[in-house]
Parts: structure tokens; C-alpha cells; sequence
């Protein structure tokens, strides 16, 4: 699973705008290359009480490797200390595999992506919502990410960040109620671009090897 490999939960900072680093271990064992990926969160929200990690995963299909899984690492809600309120209905990161493609521009133009559906993001009405915006953008490490700003029925806000390196397609999604929207909308945003995960060739060794790291055996076990 995308476990987090530091401190999970920031604690209230007297430095207003200050925030903190949230990493994630990368998925050992799969069919992309291992790689640590970061957020950043506001000092000034906390995680409530009793709320944890949760990890899942979805098989997508099977093939002559074995099950092709989808991995979803969902945040704990996180408070403001200031208003006491919720931030944001959800924040989760999701890892599958896109082998054979070094870049998220290898999906094609962003504008042919429909991002309700493409990537395996769990929302309300997320499938009717409609695009408020859409953007790429290249952090400091050369790695493009394709973002988009959706807007559901009821009124919620969706944010995604996708991005592929080492043969997986990694996704940071945000989902914000309209009056969560309306509180955090710049801070939200800022989470959504503090999304890293560093370029990284896809794996040479045999598939078969990565996923039950039986290089020395030859075969499968």
C-alpha cells in the first residue's frame, strides 16, 4: 500500500501560511518502480480525533502476471484550528499501472482526457460533473502533471493532480463541499500543486521479478 512515511498529522503552527510535509512510501513489489511522492499541508490543520489512514485496492483485471490492482491511500479528514471545521470531504492518493508511458503527456492532449472517468476517482456525481478549469503544470524536478478543477451537481468541488513516473500513473484528488469550498478554495488549490513525485524511468528487470521478487528463484513461486 502508499503508506505515509513520515508525520501524518500537522499540528497547529503560530506562523500563519507555514506548512508541512506529509511523504508516502512508495508501492513495493508492483508493476512500476518504487517511488516516494510528497503533499503539503497547512501547519494550521490537525486530523480528528479517532480519524486514520485508510488503504485499499481495486483489481482492474488479470493477466498473465496476476492481478492488476489500482491503490488508493485516503488522508484522514483534517480540521482548521482556527474555525474547527472540516477542511475538505476527502483526500486520497491513487497509484495503478501505465507501463510502456514515461510522461502524463503520453495519455495525449488534456483536453481529450475526461478525467471524471479516467482514473478510477470515487466522488458524488463526480460522472456528471462538469470541468471548471484544467491546467498542466512541470514542478522544479521536470515532472508534468495534467490538474483539473471539476464541479459536481450538488456543488462539490473536485481537484486532481495525475501525473506518471517509473511506469505508474499517480493521482492526488480533493474533494470539498461548497462551504468547505468556499473557506479553503486557495489553500486547497495549494495542496493540490504541492503534489511531487519524482521522474523516474520505468523498471528493466522482468515483470514477473518485480511483482514476486523471485529474481534468484527464475520462476514463479
Amino acid at each position: 500500500f502508499l503508506l505515509p512515511a513520515g508525520p501524518l498529522f500537522p499540528q497547529p503552527a503560530a506562523a500563519a501560511g507555514a506548512t508541512t510535509e506529509v511523504p508516502f512510501d512508495g508501492i513495493p513489489n508492483e508493476r512500476w518502480v518504487r517511488v516516494p511522492l510528497k503533499i503539503s499541508l497547512p501547519d494550521a490543520w490537525s486530523s480528528r480525533p479517532g480519524q486514520r489512514v485508510k488503504q485499499s485496492k481495486f483489481m482492474l483485471y488479470t493477466d498473465t502476471y496476476g492481478p492488476n490492482y489500482r491503490y488508493t491511500t485516503a488522508l484522514p479528514r483534517y480540521v482548521d484550528a482556527e474555525t474547527g471545521a472540516v477542511v475538505a470531504n476527502s483526500m486520497a492518493v491513487l497509484v495503478q499501472s501505465r507501463a510502456g508511458q514515461e510522461s502524463i503527456m503520453d495519455l495525449g492532449p488534456q483536453a481529450n482526457i475526461d478525467a471524471r472517468a479516467a482514473f478510477g476517482v470515487e466522488a458524488d456525481e463526480i460522472m456528471l460533473a462538469e470541468t471548471a478549469g484544467a491546467t498542466k503544470r512541470t514542478d522544479a524536478g521536470k515532472q508534468t502533471y495534467y490538474q483539473w478543477e471539476l464541479v459536481c451537481p450538488g456543488g462539490n468541488r473536485v481537484l486532481l493532480s495525475a501525473c506518471i513516473s517509473g511506469g505508474g500513473m499517480y493521482v492526488l484528488s480533493v474533494e470539498a463541499t461548497p462551504a468547505q469550498w468556499s473557506a479553503n478554495a486557495g489553500a486547497l488549490n495549494d495542496v493540490l500543486t504541492s503534489f511531487r513525485v519524482p521522474v523516474a524511468a520505468e523498471a528493466t528487470t522482468d515483470v514477473s521479478e518485480r511483482i514476486y521478487n523471485n529474481a534468484s528463484s527464475g520462476g514463479f513461486s
